[in-house]
Protein backbone atom coordinates (compact mmCIF):
# COMPACT_ATOMS: atom_id res chain seq x y z
CA UNK A 1 0.00 0.00 0.00
CA UNK A 2 1.49 3.59 -1.02
CA UNK A 3 0.55 6.84 0.44
CA UNK A 4 -1.82 7.56 -2.23
CA UNK A 5 -3.91 4.13 -1.83
CA UNK A 6 -4.54 5.29 1.97
CA UNK A 7 -6.94 7.97 2.26
CA UNK A 8 -8.80 5.99 -0.53
CA UNK A 9 -9.04 2.65 1.72
CA UNK A 10 -9.61 4.03 4.79
CA UNK A 11 -12.06 7.02 3.88
CA UNK A 12 -15.39 5.22 3.58
CA UNK A 13 -14.97 3.99 7.33
CA UNK A 14 -14.26 7.28 8.61
CA UNK A 15 -16.80 8.93 6.63
CA UNK A 16 -19.50 6.10 7.79
CA UNK A 17 -18.47 7.13 11.67
CA UNK A 18 -18.70 11.11 11.19
CA UNK A 19 -22.04 10.24 9.31
CA UNK A 20 -23.25 8.01 12.46
CA UNK A 21 -22.07 10.59 14.96
CA UNK A 22 -23.77 13.80 12.79
CA UNK A 23 -27.19 14.81 14.38
CA UNK A 24 -28.32 16.14 10.62
CA UNK A 25 -27.75 12.62 9.16
CA UNK A 26 -29.63 10.99 11.79
CA UNK A 27 -32.88 13.62 10.82
CA UNK A 28 -32.79 13.72 7.37
CA UNK A 29 -32.18 9.72 7.34
CA UNK A 30 -29.02 9.43 5.45
CA UNK A 31 -27.72 6.03 5.00
CA UNK A 32 -24.29 5.40 3.68
CA UNK A 33 -24.16 3.22 0.46
CA UNK A 34 -24.24 -0.37 0.59
CA UNK A 35 -25.28 -0.74 3.97
CA UNK A 36 -28.52 -2.10 5.19
CA UNK A 37 -30.50 -1.19 7.86
CA UNK A 38 -29.15 -3.29 10.41
CA UNK A 39 -26.09 -2.03 9.65
CA UNK A 40 -26.15 0.90 10.16
CA UNK A 41 -28.47 0.73 13.48
CA UNK A 42 -24.73 -1.34 14.85
CA UNK A 43 -22.68 1.67 13.08
CA UNK A 44 -24.68 4.52 14.24
CA UNK A 45 -24.49 2.51 18.60
CA UNK A 46 -20.39 2.20 17.68
CA UNK A 47 -20.45 5.65 16.69
CA UNK A 48 -22.64 7.01 20.00
CA UNK A 49 -20.02 4.77 22.12
CA UNK A 50 -17.04 6.32 20.80
CA UNK A 51 -18.95 10.28 20.71
CA UNK A 52 -19.72 9.51 24.27
CA UNK A 53 -15.85 8.42 24.57
CA UNK A 54 -14.20 11.50 23.11
CA UNK A 55 -17.28 14.01 24.94
CA UNK A 56 -15.67 12.50 28.48
CA UNK A 57 -12.12 13.29 27.26
CA UNK A 58 -12.94 16.65 26.18
CA UNK A 59 -14.94 17.57 29.58
CA UNK A 60 -11.96 16.25 31.70
CA UNK A 61 -9.16 18.44 29.49
CA UNK A 62 -11.34 21.21 29.75
CA UNK A 63 -11.75 20.87 33.22
CA UNK A 64 -8.12 20.28 33.75
CA UNK A 65 -8.14 22.87 31.57
CA UNK A 66 -9.94 25.78 34.21
CA UNK A 67 -8.83 24.22 36.93
CA UNK A 68 -5.22 25.12 36.07
CA UNK A 69 -6.36 28.43 34.97
CA UNK A 70 -8.01 28.73 38.68
CA UNK A 71 -4.71 27.66 40.16
CA UNK A 72 -2.63 30.01 38.48
CA UNK A 73 -5.30 33.06 39.08
CA UNK A 74 -5.84 31.65 43.22
CA UNK A 75 -2.15 32.17 43.55
CA UNK A 76 -1.68 35.11 41.55
CA UNK A 77 -4.40 36.66 43.49
CA UNK A 78 -3.38 35.18 47.07
CA UNK A 79 -1.87 37.61 49.48
CA UNK A 80 0.64 37.85 50.95
CA UNK A 81 2.05 35.65 53.58
CA UNK A 82 0.12 36.53 57.50
CA UNK A 83 2.18 38.14 59.64
CA UNK A 84 3.84 36.09 62.54
CA UNK A 85 1.42 35.70 65.92
CA UNK A 86 3.03 38.75 68.10
CA UNK A 87 4.97 37.14 70.74
CA UNK A 88 3.45 36.88 74.49
CA UNK A 89 4.43 38.74 77.20
CA UNK A 90 7.41 37.83 79.34
CA UNK A 91 5.94 36.88 82.16
CA UNK A 92 6.59 33.87 84.85
CA UNK A 93 2.95 32.64 83.99
CA UNK A 94 3.75 32.64 80.29
CA UNK A 95 6.64 30.52 81.02
CA UNK A 96 5.00 28.21 83.36
CA UNK A 97 2.14 27.68 80.70
CA UNK A 98 5.19 27.12 77.77
CA UNK A 99 6.87 24.53 80.12
CA UNK A 100 3.41 22.57 80.87
CA UNK A 101 3.21 22.00 76.95
CA UNK A 102 6.20 20.56 76.80
CA UNK A 103 7.40 23.95 74.79
CA UNK A 104 11.27 24.15 76.40
CA UNK A 105 12.61 26.67 74.13
CA UNK A 106 9.64 29.18 74.27
CA UNK A 107 10.14 28.92 77.82
CA UNK A 108 13.97 29.41 78.01
CA UNK A 109 13.38 32.83 76.35
CA UNK A 110 10.90 33.91 77.73
CA UNK A 111 12.42 33.16 81.38
CA UNK A 112 16.24 34.57 80.13
CA UNK A 113 14.31 38.16 79.55
CA UNK A 114 13.05 37.70 82.47
CA UNK A 115 15.93 37.37 84.35
CA UNK A 116 17.71 40.03 82.56
CA UNK A 117 15.30 42.20 84.94
CA UNK A 118 15.58 39.73 87.83
CA UNK A 119 19.01 38.36 87.75
CA UNK A 120 18.88 36.92 91.13
CA UNK A 121 15.25 35.27 91.35
CA UNK A 122 15.14 31.81 92.94
CA UNK A 123 12.22 30.77 91.07
CA UNK A 124 13.63 31.82 87.72
CA UNK A 125 16.46 30.38 88.28
CA UNK A 126 14.78 27.00 89.40
CA UNK A 127 12.74 26.79 86.57
CA UNK A 128 15.78 27.38 84.36
CA UNK A 129 17.91 24.98 85.72
CA UNK A 130 14.70 22.60 85.67
CA UNK A 131 15.52 22.77 81.78
CA UNK A 132 18.86 22.92 81.62
CA UNK A 133 20.70 20.71 83.87
CA UNK A 134 21.05 17.08 84.02
CA UNK A 135 18.34 15.21 85.23
CA UNK A 136 20.35 13.11 87.71
CA UNK A 137 21.91 16.24 89.28
CA UNK A 138 18.01 17.69 89.46
CA UNK A 139 16.64 14.02 90.71
CA UNK A 140 18.70 11.67 92.04
CA UNK A 141 18.35 7.99 92.70
CA UNK A 142 17.12 5.62 94.08
CA UNK A 143 13.55 5.88 93.10
CA UNK A 144 10.58 4.41 93.40
CA UNK A 145 6.80 3.98 91.70
CA UNK A 146 4.38 6.23 92.28
CA UNK A 147 1.15 5.86 90.17
CA UNK A 148 -1.15 8.91 88.72
CA UNK A 149 -4.71 9.21 90.73
CA UNK A 150 -8.26 11.05 89.01
CA UNK A 151 -7.57 14.37 89.13
CA UNK A 152 -3.33 14.54 89.96
CA UNK A 153 -1.02 16.29 87.96
CA UNK A 154 2.68 16.51 88.06
CA UNK A 155 2.30 20.27 89.74
CA UNK A 156 0.19 18.51 92.74
CA UNK A 157 2.22 15.50 92.78
CA UNK A 158 5.59 17.14 92.26
CA UNK A 159 4.01 19.53 95.71
CA UNK A 160 3.30 16.42 97.51
CA UNK A 161 6.53 14.02 96.65
CA UNK A 162 9.26 16.74 96.43
CA UNK A 163 7.94 19.43 98.49
CA UNK A 164 7.72 21.76 95.94
CA UNK A 165 5.11 22.25 92.89
CA UNK A 166 7.26 23.98 90.66
CA UNK A 167 9.36 20.74 90.22
CA UNK A 168 6.79 19.80 87.52
CA UNK A 169 8.96 19.82 84.70
CA UNK A 170 12.01 18.28 86.13
CA UNK A 171 9.60 15.08 87.13
CA UNK A 172 8.15 15.18 83.54
CA UNK A 173 11.75 15.17 82.34
CA UNK A 174 12.83 12.43 84.20
CA UNK A 175 10.12 10.19 83.33
CA UNK A 176 10.20 10.88 79.97
CA UNK A 177 6.81 13.01 79.46
CA UNK A 178 6.99 14.97 76.29
CA UNK A 179 3.96 17.32 77.61
CA UNK A 180 3.99 17.60 81.51
CA UNK A 181 0.00 18.94 81.46
CA UNK A 182 -0.97 15.70 79.68
CA UNK A 183 -0.63 12.57 81.84
CA UNK A 184 -3.27 10.04 81.93
CA UNK A 185 -4.65 8.37 84.86
CA UNK A 186 -2.61 5.28 86.05
CA UNK A 187 0.66 6.29 84.13
CA UNK A 188 3.68 5.13 86.57
CA UNK A 189 5.96 8.01 87.47
CA UNK A 190 9.46 7.91 88.96
CA UNK A 191 9.99 9.64 92.01
CA UNK A 192 13.02 9.64 94.07
CA UNK A 193 12.66 8.22 97.76
CA UNK A 194 13.03 10.76 99.54
CA UNK A 195 12.20 14.44 98.90
CA UNK A 196 15.17 15.87 100.34
CA UNK A 197 17.19 14.80 97.01
CA UNK A 198 15.31 17.26 95.09
CA UNK A 199 16.70 20.66 93.73
CA UNK A 200 15.88 23.30 96.02
CA UNK A 201 14.03 25.85 94.85
CA UNK A 202 14.91 28.15 97.11
CA UNK A 203 18.63 28.26 95.90
CA UNK A 204 19.72 31.14 93.47
CA UNK A 205 21.75 30.40 90.01
CA UNK A 206 24.89 28.82 90.36
CA UNK A 207 26.44 31.62 88.22
CA UNK A 208 24.59 34.55 90.02
CA UNK A 209 26.81 37.10 90.64
CA UNK A 210 24.63 38.93 92.78
CA UNK A 211 22.61 38.24 96.38
CA UNK A 212 19.63 36.43 95.50
CA UNK A 213 16.42 38.43 95.18
CA UNK A 214 13.55 38.61 97.05
CA UNK A 215 10.55 36.49 95.00
CA UNK A 216 8.69 39.38 93.81
CA UNK A 217 4.98 40.32 94.36
CA UNK A 218 4.59 39.21 90.74
CA UNK A 219 6.17 35.96 91.10
CA UNK A 220 4.23 34.54 93.63
CA UNK A 221 0.96 35.86 92.12
CA UNK A 222 1.94 33.87 89.19
CA UNK A 223 2.72 30.72 91.19
CA UNK A 224 -0.01 30.97 93.16
CA UNK A 225 -2.43 31.41 89.74
CA UNK A 226 -0.73 28.51 88.13
CA UNK A 227 -0.99 25.91 91.27
CA UNK A 228 -5.11 27.30 91.30
CA UNK A 229 -5.33 26.34 87.79
CA UNK A 230 -3.91 23.28 88.59
CA UNK A 231 -6.38 22.55 91.29
CA UNK A 232 -4.05 23.33 94.14
CA UNK A 233 -6.36 26.07 95.46
CA UNK A 234 -5.38 25.22 99.41
CA UNK A 235 -1.55 25.99 98.39
CA UNK A 236 -2.29 29.15 96.12
CA UNK A 237 -3.76 30.71 99.15
CA UNK A 238 -1.30 29.31 101.42
CA UNK A 239 1.30 31.32 99.31
CA UNK A 240 -0.82 34.57 99.07
CA UNK A 241 -1.43 34.61 102.87
CA UNK A 242 2.08 34.00 103.92
CA UNK A 243 2.80 36.79 101.54
CA UNK A 244 0.46 38.92 103.17
CA UNK A 245 1.21 37.98 106.33
CA UNK A 246 5.08 39.17 106.05
CA UNK A 247 4.21 42.37 105.02
CA UNK A 248 1.17 42.69 108.03
CA UNK A 249 -1.55 42.59 105.71
CA UNK A 250 -0.35 45.45 103.89
CA UNK A 251 0.68 43.95 101.22
CA UNK A 252 0.34 44.50 97.38
CA UNK A 253 -3.29 45.42 96.42
CA UNK A 254 -2.93 42.59 93.23
CA UNK A 255 -2.31 40.34 96.11
CA UNK A 256 -4.83 40.88 98.09
CA UNK A 257 -6.93 40.89 95.24
CA UNK A 258 -5.77 37.54 93.71
CA UNK A 259 -6.02 36.11 97.19
CA UNK A 260 -9.90 37.64 97.51
CA UNK A 261 -11.01 36.21 94.04
CA UNK A 262 -9.37 32.73 94.86
CA UNK A 263 -10.99 32.60 98.39
CA UNK A 264 -14.67 33.61 97.49
CA UNK A 265 -14.54 30.88 94.41
CA UNK A 266 -13.09 27.74 97.16
CA UNK A 267 -15.53 29.28 99.15
CA UNK A 268 -18.30 29.30 96.95
CA UNK A 269 -17.60 26.03 95.60
CA UNK A 270 -17.41 24.12 99.25
CA UNK A 271 -20.54 26.21 99.93
CA UNK A 272 -22.47 24.71 96.90
CA UNK A 273 -21.21 21.08 98.23
CA UNK A 274 -22.53 21.54 101.86
CA UNK A 275 -19.16 21.97 103.13
CA UNK A 276 -19.78 25.03 104.82
CA UNK A 277 -17.88 24.61 107.87
CA UNK A 278 -14.46 24.11 105.63
CA UNK A 279 -16.06 26.99 103.68
CA UNK A 280 -16.03 28.99 106.42
CA UNK A 281 -12.30 28.31 107.58
CA UNK A 282 -11.33 29.16 104.61
CA UNK A 283 -12.45 32.64 104.55
CA UNK A 284 -11.65 33.51 107.82
CA UNK A 285 -7.63 32.51 107.21
CA UNK A 286 -7.71 34.78 104.27
CA UNK A 287 -9.84 37.62 106.72
CA UNK A 288 -6.81 37.60 109.31
CA UNK A 289 -4.81 38.97 106.63
CA UNK A 290 -6.66 41.62 105.28
CA UNK A 291 -6.32 45.11 105.90
CA UNK A 292 -9.52 47.03 105.94
CA UNK A 293 -10.08 47.08 102.58
CA UNK A 294 -12.91 46.59 99.57
CA UNK A 295 -11.35 42.89 99.60
CA UNK A 296 -11.71 42.53 103.69
CA UNK A 297 -15.22 43.65 103.56
CA UNK A 298 -16.15 41.38 100.56
CA UNK A 299 -15.01 38.61 102.60
CA UNK A 300 -16.52 39.17 105.30
CA UNK A 301 -19.81 39.94 103.79
CA UNK A 302 -19.59 36.22 102.43
CA UNK A 303 -18.43 35.04 105.84
CA UNK A 304 -21.45 36.57 107.41
CA UNK A 305 -23.28 35.07 104.55
CA UNK A 306 -22.48 31.21 105.51
CA UNK A 307 -22.82 31.83 109.23
CA UNK A 308 -26.28 33.07 108.65
CA UNK A 309 -26.74 29.52 106.49
CA UNK A 310 -25.22 27.31 109.25
CA UNK A 311 -27.59 28.85 111.86
CA UNK A 312 -30.53 28.29 109.43
CA UNK A 313 -29.74 24.72 109.24
CA UNK A 314 -28.71 24.08 112.61
CA UNK A 315 -32.44 25.47 113.74
CA UNK A 316 -33.73 23.75 110.93
CA UNK A 317 -32.55 20.65 112.45
CA UNK A 318 -33.20 21.78 116.06
CA UNK A 319 -37.11 22.32 114.86
CA UNK A 320 -37.19 18.63 113.92
CA UNK A 321 -35.71 17.27 116.68
CA UNK A 322 -38.50 18.93 118.83
CA UNK A 323 -35.76 21.32 120.42
CA UNK A 324 -38.48 24.42 119.77
CA UNK A 325 -36.51 27.37 122.27
CA UNK A 326 -33.21 26.29 120.68
CA UNK A 327 -34.42 26.35 116.62
CA UNK A 328 -35.92 29.68 117.35
CA UNK A 329 -32.74 30.78 118.78
CA UNK A 330 -30.73 29.98 116.04
CA UNK A 331 -33.23 31.24 113.66
CA UNK A 332 -32.91 34.89 114.92
CA UNK A 333 -29.55 34.86 114.96
CA UNK A 334 -30.06 34.01 111.32
CA UNK A 335 -31.88 36.69 110.60
CA UNK A 336 -29.78 39.35 112.36
CA UNK A 337 -26.96 37.81 109.81
CA UNK A 338 -29.15 37.50 106.78
CA UNK A 339 -30.26 40.69 106.40
CA UNK A 340 -31.20 40.43 102.35
CA UNK A 341 -32.85 37.13 102.47
CA UNK A 342 -36.52 36.80 103.76
CA UNK A 343 -36.02 32.62 104.33
CA UNK A 344 -34.40 33.18 107.35
CA UNK A 345 -37.42 35.92 108.87
CA UNK A 346 -40.03 33.48 107.59
CA UNK A 347 -38.30 30.60 109.71
CA UNK A 348 -38.00 32.56 112.80
CA UNK A 349 -42.18 33.24 111.99
CA UNK A 350 -43.52 29.94 111.80
CA UNK A 351 -40.99 28.74 114.90
CA UNK A 352 -42.14 31.27 117.05
CA UNK A 353 -46.19 30.29 116.31
CA UNK A 354 -45.11 27.36 117.10
CA UNK A 355 -43.36 27.80 120.50
CA UNK A 356 -46.05 29.87 121.40
CA UNK A 357 -48.42 27.27 120.86
CA UNK A 358 -45.72 24.63 122.41
CA UNK A 359 -45.29 26.31 125.93
CA UNK A 360 -48.74 28.07 126.25
CA UNK A 361 -50.82 25.14 125.92
CA UNK A 362 -48.39 23.37 128.29
CA UNK A 363 -48.84 26.18 130.63
CA UNK A 364 -52.72 26.26 130.15
CA UNK A 365 -52.98 22.72 130.49
CA UNK A 366 -50.65 22.41 133.72
CA UNK A 367 -52.88 25.21 134.90
CA UNK A 368 -55.87 23.68 134.61
CA UNK A 369 -54.85 20.86 136.26
CA UNK A 370 -53.81 22.78 139.35
CA UNK A 371 -50.59 21.84 138.65
CA UNK A 372 -48.74 25.88 139.44
CA UNK A 373 -45.12 25.38 139.18
CA UNK A 374 -45.39 23.55 135.91
CA UNK A 375 -47.51 26.60 134.60
CA UNK A 376 -45.12 29.10 135.67
CA UNK A 377 -42.14 27.45 134.78
CA UNK A 378 -43.66 27.47 130.97
CA UNK A 379 -44.61 30.81 130.94
CA UNK A 380 -41.44 31.81 132.23
CA UNK A 381 -39.51 29.68 129.46
CA UNK A 382 -42.05 31.30 127.01
CA UNK A 383 -41.46 35.00 127.57
CA UNK A 384 -37.83 34.12 128.03
CA UNK A 385 -37.74 33.78 123.81
CA UNK A 386 -40.80 35.64 123.00
CA UNK A 387 -40.92 38.59 125.17
CA UNK A 388 -43.33 40.08 123.74
CA UNK A 389 -45.93 37.61 123.57
CA UNK A 390 -48.54 39.34 126.16
CA UNK A 391 -51.36 36.78 127.20
CA UNK A 392 -48.25 34.36 128.86
CA UNK A 393 -47.19 37.44 130.99
CA UNK A 394 -50.55 37.95 132.29
CA UNK A 395 -50.69 34.27 133.00
CA UNK A 396 -48.04 34.33 134.62
CA UNK A 397 -48.81 36.64 136.89
CA UNK A 398 -52.13 34.99 138.32
CA UNK A 399 -49.79 32.45 138.67
CA UNK A 400 -47.32 33.58 140.96
CA UNK A 401 -50.19 35.09 143.15
CA UNK A 402 -51.79 31.89 143.37
CA UNK A 403 -48.25 30.76 144.38
CA UNK A 404 -47.54 32.97 147.06
CA UNK A 405 -51.35 32.42 148.45
CA UNK A 406 -50.75 28.48 148.33
CA UNK A 407 -47.47 29.12 150.51
CA UNK A 408 -48.99 31.06 153.29
CA UNK A 409 -49.32 29.24 156.37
Amino acid sequence: MNRRETPEAVGAPIHSIVAGVSPVSRIVGFSPSGLDDAACRAGRRATATVARLLSATVLVIVMLANSGCELVETRESDPASPPAEPTPEADLATAMGYLEAGKADAARLVLAELAEEAPGSRVLASLMRQIDAPIAELLPGPYRQVEVGEGESLSLLAARELNDPLMFYALARLNDIAVPAQVPVGTMLKIPETSDTAVDTAQPPPDAVEAPAEITAQEVESVAQYLARDGQNDEARAMLISRLDESGGAGAESTRELLTVLTLEQANGMRAEGALVRALEVLEEAVEVMVASDQRAALTGKRQEIRAEMLHEEAIRLREQGALEEAYRAAQSAADLDTTSGEADLLVDDLRAELVDDLHNKALIAWRARNVDLAIRSWQSLLEVVPDFEPARVYLERARRLREKLDQP
